[in-house]
C-alpha cells in the first residue's frame, strides 16, 4: 500500500487518539490499554484491552478486547474509525464484576494491560510484504473456492498443524483438525456467502483485513445482507497461518441472517 504519509506522521497522530472502542463515561473504572497496532499507508489497525480493576484489590482480570480501524487523513486527523468487539464478552465482563463488589467508586487501575497468552506471538521469522500479500490473496480465493465447489478441507489446509484460530463467538481451536472439522461445519448451512474484502493492511507477518461476510439477495436483487469481520491473520511461512483471529459482533450477525430469511432466503436442509 502506498501513502503520501510517513509511518512516522501516522504514528504521531495516533498518538494524540485516546484508544477505547466505546465511551466509557458510565464506567469511570475503566482504563484502556494499547496492545498492539499496525500501520500501513494511511491505515491503523489497533488491539486495545479494556480493564476493569479488581474490586477486591486483588489480581482477578476483568477485561475484554476491541479492535479499531483508523484512516489518517492528514495534519493529525483521521476520517475514518471503526470498531469490532462481541459486545456479549463486554457484558459478561461488566456482570462479574458488578457481582465481585465493582461500581462507579470503584478506583480505576492504570497499570492494567493485556490478559497474558490471550494470543500467540507472529512468528519472528521475517517475510516479505510481497509474499505475505501474495498469500493473503491466495487465502481470499480459497475462500472463493470454497463457496463455488463446498470444499472447506482445502481452505483448512492453509493452517499449520499447530494453529490457533479464535472466533469471537464460536470460542478457540486449536490446531489444523480442529479447524477443519468446525469451519466444514459451520459453513454447511451458508454455501451462498462471499466474503468481499472492504480494507486490509500488512505489517510484519501480520495481516489485519476487514471481510464482511455477505449473503446474496434472496430477491435477485441489491439489497445487503452482511456483517463486517475484522480478521487478524499471522503469516508462518510456506504458504500457511499459524493463527486466525475473528473480531465481530455474533447478535448483529444473527440479526442479518434473521433478515436475509425472512426475506426469502434459504438454508439447505431446514
Amino acid at each position: 500500500m502506498t501513502s503520501k504519509f510517513t509511518r512516522a506522521e501516522v504514528e504521531a497522530a495516533l498518538g494524540n487518539v485516546p484508544p477505547r472502542g466505546v465511551e466509557w463515561n458510565a464506567y469511570p473504572s475503566t482504563t484502556s490499554w494499547l496492545d498492539w497496532y499496525d500501520t500501513d499507508g494511511d491505515l491503523i489497525c489497533c488491539y486495545i484491552w479494556n480493564n476493569l480493576p479488581d474490586p477486591a484489590g486483588g489480581t482477578t482480570r476483568y477485561a475484554f478486547p476491541n479492535t479499531t480501524l483508523l484512516r489518517y487523513l492528514g495534519e493529525g486527523t483521521f476520517d475514518r474509525e471503526a470498531d469490532y468487539s462481541n459486545p456479549a464478552d463486554a457484558a459478561k465482563v461488566f456482570d462479574a464484576w458488578s457481582q465481585a463488589g465493582g461500581d462507579a467508586t470503584t478506583p480505576a487501575d492504570p497499570s492494567l494491560e493485556g490478559i497474558v497468552g490471550w494470543a500467540p506471538a507472529a512468528s519472528a521469522v521475517a517475510f516479505s510484504r510481497d509474499e505475505i500479500e501474495h498469500e493473503f490473496q491466495r487465502y481470499r480465493g480459497r475462500g472463493a473456492l470454497a463457496v463455488a465447489t463446498g470444499d472447506w478441507h482445502q481452505w483448512a489446509d492453509q493452517f499449520t498443524t499447530d494453529a490457533k484460530y479464535f472466533e469471537h463467538h464460536y470460542g478457540r481451536f486449536d490446531g489444523q483438525a480442529a479447524i477443519r472439522e468446525w469451519i466444514t461445519g459451520v459453513m454447511k448451512p451458508f454455501p451462498t456467502m462471499d466474503f468481499p474484502l472492504k480494507a486490509h493492511l500488512i505489517q510484519g507477518n501480520r495481516v489485519c483485513a476487514i471481510i464482511p461476510n455477505v449473503l446474496p439477495d434472496p430477491a435477485g436483487g441489491d439489497a445487503y445482507f452482511g456483517f463486517d469481520v475484522n480478521v487478524i491473520l499471522h503469516y508462518a511461512g510456506d504458504g500457511q497461518w499459524s493463527y486466525e483471529e475473528d473480531v465481530y459482533d455474533p447478535a448483529g450477525a444473527g440479526r442479518v441472517v434473521k433478515a436475509w430469511l425472512k426475506a426469502g432466503g434459504v438454508i439447505p436442509g431446514m
